[in-house]
Protein backbone atom coordinates (compact mmCIF):
# COMPACT_ATOMS: atom_id res chain seq x y z
CA UNK A 1 0.00 0.00 0.00
CA UNK A 2 1.29 3.75 -0.50
CA UNK A 3 -0.49 6.96 -0.16
CA UNK A 4 -2.77 7.76 -2.73
CA UNK A 5 -4.52 10.58 -3.45
CA UNK A 6 -6.27 9.32 -6.89
CA UNK A 7 -9.09 7.67 -4.16
CA UNK A 8 -10.48 11.39 -3.63
CA UNK A 9 -13.00 11.64 -6.25
CA UNK A 10 -13.12 14.34 -8.65
CA UNK A 11 -16.10 15.62 -8.73
CA UNK A 12 -16.05 15.58 -5.05
CA UNK A 13 -12.70 17.69 -4.72
CA UNK A 14 -12.54 21.50 -3.46
CA UNK A 15 -12.78 24.68 -5.93
CA UNK A 16 -9.17 25.52 -6.79
CA UNK A 17 -7.00 27.57 -4.80
CA UNK A 18 -9.78 28.01 -2.07
CA UNK A 19 -9.35 29.75 1.15
CA UNK A 20 -12.69 29.38 2.74
CA UNK A 21 -12.49 27.46 5.87
CA UNK A 22 -12.25 23.73 5.68
CA UNK A 23 -15.38 21.92 6.94
CA UNK A 24 -15.15 18.41 8.78
CA UNK A 25 -17.00 17.41 5.32
CA UNK A 26 -14.52 18.55 3.41
CA UNK A 27 -11.27 17.25 5.87
CA UNK A 28 -13.26 13.85 5.94
CA UNK A 29 -12.21 13.13 2.49
CA UNK A 30 -8.85 12.46 3.40
CA UNK A 31 -9.52 9.73 5.77
CA UNK A 32 -9.73 6.97 2.70
CA UNK A 33 -6.59 8.13 1.51
CA UNK A 34 -4.47 8.12 5.13
CA UNK A 35 -5.80 4.56 4.95
CA UNK A 36 -3.74 3.61 2.84
CA UNK A 37 -0.28 5.45 3.69
CA UNK A 38 2.51 2.50 3.91
CA UNK A 39 4.38 5.12 6.69
CA UNK A 40 1.68 4.90 8.69
CA UNK A 41 1.09 1.39 8.46
CA UNK A 42 4.44 0.52 9.39
CA UNK A 43 4.22 2.64 12.63
CA UNK A 44 1.32 0.92 13.66
CA UNK A 45 2.86 -2.30 13.12
CA UNK A 46 5.93 -1.79 15.04
CA UNK A 47 3.99 0.07 17.50
CA UNK A 48 1.71 -2.42 18.63
CA UNK A 49 1.12 -2.84 22.23
CA UNK A 50 1.68 -6.39 23.24
CA UNK A 51 -1.31 -6.52 25.38
CA UNK A 52 -4.73 -4.47 25.07
CA UNK A 53 -5.51 -2.88 21.92
CA UNK A 54 -5.09 0.64 20.63
CA UNK A 55 -8.57 2.84 21.39
CA UNK A 56 -7.67 5.43 19.12
CA UNK A 57 -5.96 4.73 15.63
CA UNK A 58 -3.60 6.79 14.28
CA UNK A 59 -5.93 8.19 11.13
CA UNK A 60 -8.31 9.24 13.21
CA UNK A 61 -6.20 11.40 15.90
CA UNK A 62 -4.47 12.53 12.78
CA UNK A 63 -7.90 13.82 11.36
CA UNK A 64 -8.32 15.29 14.83
CA UNK A 65 -5.36 17.28 14.96
CA UNK A 66 -5.68 18.51 11.22
CA UNK A 67 -9.23 19.67 12.13
CA UNK A 68 -8.42 21.25 15.39
CA UNK A 69 -5.91 23.30 13.33
CA UNK A 70 -7.94 24.32 10.65
CA UNK A 71 -10.30 25.59 13.35
CA UNK A 72 -7.46 27.47 15.07
CA UNK A 73 -8.39 26.35 18.38
CA UNK A 74 -6.13 23.97 21.61
CA UNK A 75 -6.29 20.51 22.31
CA UNK A 76 -8.79 20.92 24.92
CA UNK A 77 -10.70 23.13 22.98
CA UNK A 78 -10.91 20.68 20.20
CA UNK A 79 -11.95 17.94 21.98
CA UNK A 80 -14.72 20.20 24.54
CA UNK A 81 -16.43 20.41 20.98
CA UNK A 82 -16.51 17.24 19.14
CA UNK A 83 -20.07 16.56 18.15
CA UNK A 84 -20.90 13.53 16.77
CA UNK A 85 -20.90 14.65 13.09
CA UNK A 86 -17.46 15.36 13.74
CA UNK A 87 -16.70 12.53 15.13
CA UNK A 88 -18.32 10.78 12.47
CA UNK A 89 -16.72 12.51 9.69
CA UNK A 90 -13.45 12.18 11.70
CA UNK A 91 -13.75 8.04 12.05
CA UNK A 92 -13.08 8.19 15.57
CA UNK A 93 -14.66 4.45 17.05
CA UNK A 94 -17.87 3.84 18.94
CA UNK A 95 -17.93 2.71 22.75
CA UNK A 96 -19.81 -0.18 24.07
CA UNK A 97 -22.82 2.35 25.35
CA UNK A 98 -23.13 3.42 21.34
CA UNK A 99 -21.76 6.39 21.79
CA UNK A 100 -18.61 8.10 20.23
CA UNK A 101 -15.77 7.98 22.34
CA UNK A 102 -13.62 11.06 22.46
CA UNK A 103 -9.88 10.99 22.90
CA UNK A 104 -8.88 13.33 25.81
CA UNK A 105 -6.71 16.96 24.99
CA UNK A 106 -3.58 15.01 27.00
CA UNK A 107 -4.25 11.73 24.26
CA UNK A 108 -4.27 13.98 21.13
CA UNK A 109 -1.03 15.91 23.05
CA UNK A 110 0.81 13.32 23.09
CA UNK A 111 0.21 11.88 19.81
CA UNK A 112 1.24 15.37 17.87
CA UNK A 113 4.57 15.24 19.91
CA UNK A 114 4.76 11.86 20.42
CA UNK A 115 3.92 9.80 17.58
CA UNK A 116 3.34 11.88 14.58
CA UNK A 117 6.38 14.12 15.10
CA UNK A 118 8.72 10.79 14.68
CA UNK A 119 6.90 10.18 11.04
CA UNK A 120 5.96 13.67 9.84
CA UNK A 121 8.98 14.02 7.32
CA UNK A 122 8.13 10.61 6.16
CA UNK A 123 4.59 11.89 5.71
CA UNK A 124 5.71 14.67 3.90
CA UNK A 125 7.67 12.84 1.67
CA UNK A 126 5.56 10.20 0.89
CA UNK A 127 2.78 12.56 0.38
CA UNK A 128 4.78 14.77 -2.27
CA UNK A 129 5.24 11.46 -4.15
CA UNK A 130 1.38 10.79 -4.31
CA UNK A 131 1.18 14.57 -5.76
CA UNK A 132 3.65 14.08 -8.42
CA UNK A 133 1.98 10.63 -9.31
CA UNK A 134 -1.53 12.61 -9.91
CA UNK A 135 0.07 15.34 -11.90
CA UNK A 136 -0.03 13.76 -15.56
CA UNK A 137 1.73 16.51 -17.49
CA UNK A 138 4.25 19.30 -17.02
CA UNK A 139 5.15 20.26 -13.89
CA UNK A 140 5.95 24.39 -12.40
CA UNK A 141 8.29 24.59 -9.76
CA UNK A 142 8.53 27.40 -7.55
CA UNK A 143 11.06 28.72 -4.83
CA UNK A 144 10.15 30.77 -2.13
CA UNK A 145 9.71 31.74 1.71
CA UNK A 146 7.24 32.84 3.82
CA UNK A 147 7.23 34.99 7.05
CA UNK A 148 5.93 33.15 10.11
CA UNK A 149 5.34 36.54 12.59
CA UNK A 150 6.50 35.88 16.11
CA UNK A 151 4.79 38.32 19.18
CA UNK A 152 6.71 41.19 19.11
CA UNK A 153 7.77 40.58 22.96
CA UNK A 154 9.72 36.84 21.80
CA UNK A 155 13.42 37.64 21.86
CA UNK A 156 13.73 33.99 20.06
CA UNK A 157 12.27 35.39 16.91
CA UNK A 158 14.88 37.57 15.12
CA UNK A 159 13.11 41.04 14.01
CA UNK A 160 13.39 41.63 10.26
CA UNK A 161 13.15 45.50 8.95
CA UNK A 162 12.14 44.29 5.58
CA UNK A 163 8.36 42.76 6.77
CA UNK A 164 8.81 45.12 10.39
CA UNK A 165 8.45 41.79 12.53
CA UNK A 166 10.23 39.63 15.06
CA UNK A 167 9.69 36.26 12.79
CA UNK A 168 10.75 32.61 11.59
CA UNK A 169 10.77 32.16 8.21
CA UNK A 170 9.53 29.30 5.99
CA UNK A 171 11.20 27.97 2.76
CA UNK A 172 9.46 26.44 0.37
CA UNK A 173 9.38 24.35 -2.90
CA UNK A 174 5.66 24.01 -4.65
CA UNK A 175 5.17 22.15 -7.57
CA UNK A 176 1.78 23.14 -9.96
CA UNK A 177 0.76 25.04 -6.28
CA UNK A 178 1.35 22.18 -4.18
CA UNK A 179 3.80 22.18 -1.20
CA UNK A 180 5.96 20.10 -1.19
CA UNK A 181 9.07 20.60 1.36
CA UNK A 182 9.63 23.39 3.27
CA UNK A 183 12.79 24.18 6.07
CA UNK A 184 12.60 26.43 8.77
CA UNK A 185 15.15 29.41 9.66
CA UNK A 186 15.50 32.25 11.51
CA UNK A 187 13.61 35.65 10.67
CA UNK A 188 16.98 37.10 9.25
CA UNK A 189 18.31 34.06 7.01
CA UNK A 190 19.12 34.59 3.54
CA UNK A 191 16.63 32.41 1.08
CA UNK A 192 19.46 30.97 -1.71
CA UNK A 193 21.45 29.09 1.17
CA UNK A 194 17.95 26.93 0.82
CA UNK A 195 17.61 26.38 -2.35
CA UNK A 196 19.84 23.63 -2.49
CA UNK A 197 18.39 20.78 -0.26
CA UNK A 198 15.22 21.75 -1.47
CA UNK A 199 15.87 20.98 -5.10
CA UNK A 200 17.74 18.71 -3.45
CA UNK A 201 14.58 17.24 -2.15
CA UNK A 202 12.61 17.48 -5.02
CA UNK A 203 15.15 15.43 -7.29
CA UNK A 204 14.97 12.64 -4.77
CA UNK A 205 11.10 12.61 -5.26
CA UNK A 206 11.63 13.24 -9.32
CA UNK A 207 14.11 10.88 -9.49
CA UNK A 208 12.64 10.21 -13.13
CA UNK A 209 13.58 13.89 -14.53
CA UNK A 210 9.94 14.62 -15.87
CA UNK A 211 9.82 17.95 -17.80
CA UNK A 212 9.33 20.65 -15.63
CA UNK A 213 10.02 24.72 -15.68
CA UNK A 214 11.49 26.15 -12.39
CA UNK A 215 10.39 29.94 -11.30
CA UNK A 216 11.92 31.85 -8.25
CA UNK A 217 12.10 35.53 -7.40
CA UNK A 218 15.46 37.88 -6.96
CA UNK A 219 16.32 36.06 -3.58
CA UNK A 220 17.69 33.08 -5.75
CA UNK A 221 20.04 34.55 -8.13
CA UNK A 222 22.93 32.77 -8.10
CA UNK A 223 25.53 31.21 -10.55
CA UNK A 224 25.35 27.93 -8.30
CA UNK A 225 21.62 27.91 -8.22
CA UNK A 226 21.33 28.16 -11.54
CA UNK A 227 23.65 25.24 -12.30
CA UNK A 228 21.93 23.06 -9.86
CA UNK A 229 18.81 23.58 -10.70
CA UNK A 230 19.26 22.62 -14.69
CA UNK A 231 21.21 19.38 -13.19
CA UNK A 232 18.40 18.14 -10.85
CA UNK A 233 15.44 19.34 -13.36
CA UNK A 234 17.08 19.88 -16.62
CA UNK A 235 15.11 23.34 -16.67
CA UNK A 236 16.76 27.43 -16.96
CA UNK A 237 15.91 28.82 -13.77
CA UNK A 238 13.50 32.20 -14.42
CA UNK A 239 14.25 34.32 -12.19
CA UNK A 240 13.80 38.02 -11.21
CA UNK A 241 17.05 39.45 -12.52
CA UNK A 242 18.79 42.18 -9.99
CA UNK A 243 18.99 45.58 -11.58
CA UNK A 244 21.50 46.01 -13.88
CA UNK A 245 22.35 42.57 -14.64
CA UNK A 246 24.25 42.07 -17.29
CA UNK A 247 25.68 38.73 -19.82
CA UNK A 248 28.74 37.43 -18.85
CA UNK A 249 29.47 36.56 -22.42
CA UNK A 250 30.19 33.32 -22.40
CA UNK A 251 29.87 31.44 -25.55
CA UNK A 252 29.71 27.92 -26.00
CA UNK A 253 33.24 27.86 -26.96
CA UNK A 254 34.01 28.71 -23.26
CA UNK A 255 31.94 25.81 -21.83
CA UNK A 256 33.92 23.59 -24.70
CA UNK A 257 37.52 24.95 -23.81
CA UNK A 258 36.81 24.19 -19.74
CA UNK A 259 35.47 21.39 -20.82
CA UNK A 260 38.74 20.49 -22.70
CA UNK A 261 41.04 21.61 -19.89
CA UNK A 262 39.62 18.76 -17.59
CA UNK A 263 40.80 15.83 -20.14
CA UNK A 264 42.05 13.72 -16.81
CA UNK A 265 38.71 13.92 -15.31
CA UNK A 266 36.96 10.71 -14.59
CA UNK A 267 33.91 10.99 -17.48
CA UNK A 268 35.74 13.03 -19.69
CA UNK A 269 34.64 11.93 -23.48
CA UNK A 270 36.65 13.73 -26.46
CA UNK A 271 34.04 12.81 -28.89
CA UNK A 272 31.09 14.70 -27.05
CA UNK A 273 32.17 18.56 -27.25
CA UNK A 274 29.37 19.10 -29.35
CA UNK A 275 27.28 17.99 -25.91
CA UNK A 276 26.14 20.93 -25.06
CA UNK A 277 24.66 19.67 -21.88
CA UNK A 278 26.48 16.67 -21.72
CA UNK A 279 29.86 19.66 -20.95
CA UNK A 280 27.57 21.58 -18.85
CA UNK A 281 26.43 18.55 -16.46
CA UNK A 282 30.24 17.19 -16.20
CA UNK A 283 31.74 20.72 -15.22
CA UNK A 284 28.86 20.68 -12.76
CA UNK A 285 30.64 17.36 -11.42
CA UNK A 286 33.94 18.69 -11.31
CA UNK A 287 33.73 21.93 -9.21
CA UNK A 288 33.29 24.19 -12.18
CA UNK A 289 29.14 24.52 -10.96
CA UNK A 290 29.90 28.29 -11.10
CA UNK A 291 31.47 28.81 -14.69
CA UNK A 292 28.24 26.35 -15.69
CA UNK A 293 25.43 28.46 -13.97
CA UNK A 294 26.92 31.64 -15.53
CA UNK A 295 26.43 30.23 -19.07
CA UNK A 296 22.84 28.76 -18.02
CA UNK A 297 21.88 32.21 -16.58
CA UNK A 298 23.22 33.70 -19.77
CA UNK A 299 20.53 31.66 -21.76
CA UNK A 300 17.86 32.93 -19.48
CA UNK A 301 18.53 36.56 -20.09
CA UNK A 302 19.42 35.81 -23.78
CA UNK A 303 15.49 34.71 -24.02
CA UNK A 304 16.64 31.41 -25.84
CA UNK A 305 14.89 29.52 -23.14
CA UNK A 306 13.10 32.22 -21.22
CA UNK A 307 9.96 31.22 -19.84
CA UNK A 308 7.42 32.75 -18.15
CA UNK A 309 8.18 33.39 -14.22
CA UNK A 310 4.01 32.32 -13.00
CA UNK A 311 4.89 33.16 -8.99
CA UNK A 312 1.22 33.97 -8.34
CA UNK A 313 0.83 30.78 -8.13
CA UNK A 314 3.09 29.94 -5.04
CA UNK A 315 2.10 33.39 -3.44
CA UNK A 316 -1.79 32.11 -3.95
CA UNK A 317 -1.46 29.30 -2.35
CA UNK A 318 0.74 31.24 0.54
CA UNK A 319 -2.67 33.42 1.09
CA UNK A 320 -4.81 30.52 1.04
CA UNK A 321 -2.33 27.83 3.12
CA UNK A 322 -2.62 30.93 6.19
CA UNK A 323 -5.92 30.90 5.78
CA UNK A 324 -6.86 27.37 6.50
CA UNK A 325 -3.83 26.94 9.23
CA UNK A 326 -2.44 29.06 11.58
CA UNK A 327 1.26 29.58 10.26
CA UNK A 328 2.16 31.94 12.59
CA UNK A 329 4.40 31.16 15.78
CA UNK A 330 2.30 32.71 18.04
CA UNK A 331 1.71 31.26 21.68
CA UNK A 332 4.27 28.31 20.42
CA UNK A 333 6.53 27.34 23.33
CA UNK A 334 10.18 27.36 22.02
CA UNK A 335 10.69 23.73 22.68
CA UNK A 336 7.76 22.41 20.57
CA UNK A 337 8.10 24.81 17.96
CA UNK A 338 9.97 23.26 15.08
CA UNK A 339 7.67 20.38 15.79
CA UNK A 340 4.24 22.44 15.34
CA UNK A 341 5.88 24.32 12.39
CA UNK A 342 6.61 20.73 10.74
CA UNK A 343 3.21 18.91 11.57
CA UNK A 344 1.19 22.36 10.52
CA UNK A 345 3.23 22.01 6.82
CA UNK A 346 1.98 18.68 7.18
CA UNK A 347 -1.48 19.62 7.52
CA UNK A 348 -1.69 22.27 4.63
CA UNK A 349 -0.05 19.78 2.28
CA UNK A 350 -2.62 17.20 2.79
CA UNK A 351 -5.38 20.25 2.74
CA UNK A 352 -4.04 21.39 -1.04
CA UNK A 353 -4.64 17.50 -2.17
CA UNK A 354 -8.18 18.41 -1.49
CA UNK A 355 -8.41 20.76 -4.64
CA UNK A 356 -9.89 19.78 -7.74
CA UNK A 357 -6.25 21.15 -9.55
CA UNK A 358 -2.56 21.93 -8.58
CA UNK A 359 -2.30 25.12 -10.93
Amino acid sequence: MYLNMRLIPDQHRLDIRSTAEMTVDQLALLRLPLGTSEVIRDYEDENRPRRGGVIFGFVPLLMTYILMECRKTTYRGIVKNLSDHDCACLGLPVGKDGKFMRPSAGTLNGFVNNRLSKVADQLVTELAKAVLESIPGSMIITLDSTPMQASSWNRDAEYNPHYGMRMDKAHIVMVNGHPLFMFQSSGTAGDNPFAAPLIELFHSVNPGGRKCSLCADGAYYCFETYALVYMRTGAVMACNLPEGAVSSGLEEEDIRKAYCDLWKADGYDPHRKNDTDFMLRFLFRNGRAELAGMYIRDLAMSGEKRGENPRHVCETVRRAMKRWVDFDIFRIRKATKELRVKCRFLCVGLLSALFRGYT
